[in-house]
């Protein structure tokens, strides 16, 4: 099986649904995301986005763009793991 990086093509414009990967890899939903969060994690720049799906990086606008929107969740998440801790049982 190629690596999702392999199916990426570079730009926003370029993006790459979801379904689609599903389609090209034969996999669930789950699994494509769990192997793009892989490989993010060992240095492949997967970018991603509501709209569009996924892609390879063309600009350094559009990887901060990425980052920023990553870092945005993660502190959401905390902040209602935050209130979640503070609820009385």
């Amino acid at each position: 099986m190629p690596q999702i990086t392999e199916l990426l093509s570079y730009g926003q414009r370029n993006a790459i649904n979801l379904t689609t990967l599903m389609n090209l890899t034969g996999l669930d939903s789950r699994t494509v995301r769990k192997l793009v969060e892989q490989e993010r994690r060992t240095g492949s720049p997967i970018l991603s986005d509501n709209a569009n799906g996924y892609y390879l990086p063309e600009t350094l606008e559009e990887k901060q763009r990425c980052v920023q929107s990553l870092r945005h969740r993660a502190q959401e998440i905390a902040r209602t793991a935050d209130a979640i801790d503070r609820a009385p049982l």
